[in-house]
């Protein structure tokens, strides 16, 4: 197994369909807007931020799977990875089933115009749009996994593939939407993402267990004890989940809380922009992952040691770019979504470029930790995070009076990571050589 011919396919056919899915991406956002108009797309992006909660309460599972799946393929073991599927699909099912009867009790109990601080729409209207979401991701979250499947085959460029034919499905059906001058409101709008989202998630199932025919799910692989596994692994990236969701997806809700839906437009816009940096770099690392449990499974730490200073090496052009798009930021913002729309709060654009570097570089040596499956320090940095995350961000929202507070506080939440998590990579390597020559 060629690790660095399989990363290099990955990292430009990743990059190409990531590329393009961002495209489509920063393509449909000005439709959005023309769909549903400034605040109810502020209304959108909040609510998608917490529904979408729900893809951290597979307790790792999928995370689990994704290691454990490579490591059994490494060793050729085929009867052990039809276990793991299995059981992965049939506890994220049984998962899904306990989130959503949960779900439903909250949704019917809040009242979403005051949460939402927006009163243009009725409180039930808003809570059928929550409803709806909530019922797509559920289902989206047990379709999801195929994800980990295409990470732990090391075939990452497909997860991009499919997700740049998603865009392009969900572009071309909102143009023929707005076309058709058919109604345009915030319930038509879910029904459509709904519907596609599965529709591609189906598709992509059916070809991962088409074309890998060697595995499959069944009911008769389910095994207790692989899911004991699951969970000892799963549960540690299940509690880093959580604590990435409070420290990530409560931005919008206490932009939202605070300031209003308008000015989450604003924030979600800009930081959009940066985030392209975010997951082209993602795409860059996501194959590295499974490629160094493979590593770890054959002892080639020669290999990991190499791929480290690669990624740092691409990280450059990380900085490169980020600090192009910071000067050019309004005329991004003028020819993206046109003049006047977004507004920039006093030094965001500033702090989410710094947020950007932090995330990148801490990835570097987050991917190869979660490979080594030893993340205990890391989890426990995250926890330290999420408890300051929130008072944090309303402190300094109220305190400066923009969205940047929300930000800034998410850069301190990562200021551990940056330090520790390259320290921490050096001694796992280290160890595990000492270990390697004494055996």
């Amino acid at each position: 197994m060629d690790r660095d011919k399989i990363q290099q396919k990955n990292i430009l056919f990743g990059v190409t369909f990531k590329g393009l899915s961002v495209f489509l991406n920063f393509l449909i956002v000005p439709f959005l807007i023309l769909f549903l108009g400034k605040t109810e797309y502020g209304v959108w992006v909040t609510v998608f931020s917490f529904v979408n909660w729900i893809f951290t309460f597979d307790l790792g599972i999928g995370q689990g799977l994704r290691n454990k799946l490579t490591e059994a393929l490494s060793v050729d073991d085929q009867n052990k990875a039809r276990q793991i599927i299995s059981t992965s699909y049939i506890f994220i099912t049984l998962f899904s089933i306990v989130i959503f009867i949960i779900g439903v009790a909250v949704i019917f109990l809040v009242n979403f115009q005051d949460l939402l601080n927006y009163n243009e729409k009725s409180g039930s209207y808003l809570q059928c749009f929550v409803l709806l979401s909530f019922f797509f991701t559920v289902i989206n979250f047990i379709l999801s996994l195929y994800k980990k499947l295409y990470l732990a085959v090391h075939k990452s460029f497909m997860v991009e593939l499919i997700n740049a034919f998603f865009q392009a499905f969900y572009l071309l059906v909102i143009l023929c939407w707005i076309k058709l001058e058919l109604e345009k409101n915030l319930i038509n709008l879910i029904v459509i993402f709904g519907v596609l989202n599965l529709l591609v998630a189906f598709i992509a199932t059916f070809i991962f267990f088409r074309f890998q025919n060697k595995l499959s799910f069944s009911l008769k692989y389910f095994n207790l004890n692989e899911g004991k596994l699951l969970f000892g692994l799963g549960g540690k990236f299940f509690i880093i989940n959580i604590c990435l969701l409070v420290i990530l997806s409560t931005d919008n809700i206490i932009i939202s809380n605070v300031l209003g839906p308008s000015f989450v437009t604003d924030y979600f816009t800009i930081q959009k922009v940066f985030q392209f940096l975010v997951v082209i770099f993602t795409v860059v690392l996501a194959s590295s992952w499974s490629l160094y449990s493979e590593a770890f499974t054959k002892k080639d730490y020669n290999w990991i040691k190499r791929n480290l200073k690669k990624m740092n090496f691409y990280f450059l052009g990380i900085l490169i770019f980020g600090i192009l798009i910071l000067i050019f930021i309004e005329q991004i913002l003028v020819f993206w979504i046109g003049k006047g729309v977004v507004e920039i709060p006093k030094g965001l654009a500033l702090a989410n470029m710094i947020y950007t570097f932090i995330f990148c570089f801490t990835n570097i040596y987050m991917f190869f930790i979660n490979a080594s499956n030893k993340i205990n320090v890391q989890m426990y940095l995250y926890i330290l995070g999420a408890i300051i995350n929130i008072p944090l961000s309303f402190y300094l929202v109220n305190l400066l009076g923009t969205s940047t507070g929300v930000i800034l506080s998410t850069i301190i939440c990562f200021l551990p990571l940056l330090v520790i998590m390259p320290i921490q990579s050096k001694k796992i390597i280290d160890r595990l050589e000492k270990e390697s020559k004494i055996n």
